[in-house]
């Protein structure tokens, strides 16, 4: 039986929460706590829990705060946090999963009907994946992404941490694409990865990361903050450029679509979830099997599932394409890249702080 621990100052919420949980014979809520508090104070006591569900609004102490003092008393418990799509909460959201937080979850707009429902299974999926009771094929690894050693910085960066001149092959401009996919421990991997693209990157690089509409341009900002490479939310009709870093619209479907002149556009849009995702990977991928793109890099990272290896077996089928892949040991989830060594698509396993530098080295510009 794995015991949880629900956070949140909504008695209505705390009790929805719990009706989903005691459903499951596998599993019991064994305490709540009406803010940060209150849940540190039982945390302190001793009490063990399995897993913590985390709201982030909350008085007296907030789910971020909750995670930095948790982190000072060493508590090392994975935590979901549960959260609204207010623009603050985004931010306050994307925060949380750097202090260690595993996933996060959009709260229902009400209980019942298919919103609800959706809820529903994507926190009792969660909840069985970071538990230990997950499906066949995905490995819980580790509540917390291991800090990024300093030997990355040292492939990609020279010592005094000011980005390398990468080398501009001589071919055809826009020829190359970078993508990668992530989802679960995802926002924080890609602070190990983003912020190590150097300035100078003459490749457009589009990330799909499994988020919910409300939080992708939080991740996308605070990636730009990080980066000396430009990263910003991707818009639907806009042209892919070179040298920056577009993150796939929360809630939406990304697909890349042809324009005069050989330039290609986003289309973010309302097709439905495949697998309950939205923004699917294998969907986006699809969508560059008629591009003209000479090499397409491809990095998958931490993530519940298998989304991306059948769109990458589909796009090797018709242009060159090479695969990096997160290893086990570093994963949050080893899920997403597991999927794509089954599968015998990968090119490369490498631990999260080498993936960059593999893409880089793939690209030929290492």
């Amino acid at each position: 039986m794995k015991k949880v621990l629900v956070i949140d100052d909504s008695a209505l919420m705390r009790r929805v929460i719990s009706d989903i949980i005691n459903q499951d014979e596998r599993l019991t809520v064994a305490g709540t706590a009406n803010n940060g508090e209150a849940a540190l104070d039982i945390l302190r006591r001793g009490e063990k829990f399995d897993i913590l569900l985390v709201d982030i609004k909350m008085p007296k102490m907030d789910g971020v705060r909750l995670l930095r003092e948790m982190n000072k008393f060493r508590l090392h418990i994975p935590s979901i946090i549960v959260s609204s799509v207010a623009s603050e909460s985004g931010a306050e959201t994307i925060e949380a999963l750097e202090l260690g937080a595993v996933d996060f979850i959009k709260k229902p707009t009400s209980s019942i009907g298919e919103n609800f429902a959706d809820f529903r299974n994507d926190l009792l999926n969660k909840v069985y994946v970071i538990t230990g009771l997950s499906a066949k094929g995905t490995d819980f690894v580790s509540a917390i992404t291991p800090k990024q050693p300093e030997s990355v910085k040292r492939k990609v960066f020279t010592t005094s941490g000011t980005p390398i001149a990468v080398k501009r092959p001589h071919l055809v401009k826009g020829s190359k694409l970078c993508v990668i996919a992530s989802s679960t421990g995802g926002p924080k991997a890609l602070q190990s990865v983003i912020p190590f693209f150097p300035k100078n990157f003459p490749y457009p690089v589009v990330v799909v990361q499994h988020m919910p509409v409300g939080f992708t341009n939080s991740l996308a900002k605070r990636l730009d903050e990080m980066s000396e490479i430009r990263v910003k939310e991707a818009e639907d009709g806009e042209v892919l450029r070179p040298g920056i870093v577009y993150i796939a619209m929360g809630g939406k479907q990304c697909e890349l679509v042809s324009k005069p002149g050989g330039t290609y556009c986003f289309s973010e849009n309302d097709k439905p979830p495949r697998g309950g995702l939205r923004p699917c990977a294998d969907i986006f991928f699809e969508s560059l099997v008629d591009t003209s793109y000479e090499e397409i890099i491809c990095g998958v990272l931490t993530g519940m599932g298998s989304d991306g290896s059948e769109g990458i077996k589909l796009i090797k089928g018709v242009h060159n394409v090479k695969c990096v892949a997160q290893n086990k040991q570093t994963c949050v989830v080893y899920g997403m890249p597991r999927a794509v060594v089954e599968l015998g698509v990968v090119d490369e396993v490498v631990p999260l702080e080498d993936v960059t530098g593999m893409m880089l080295h793939k690209l030929g510009l290492l």
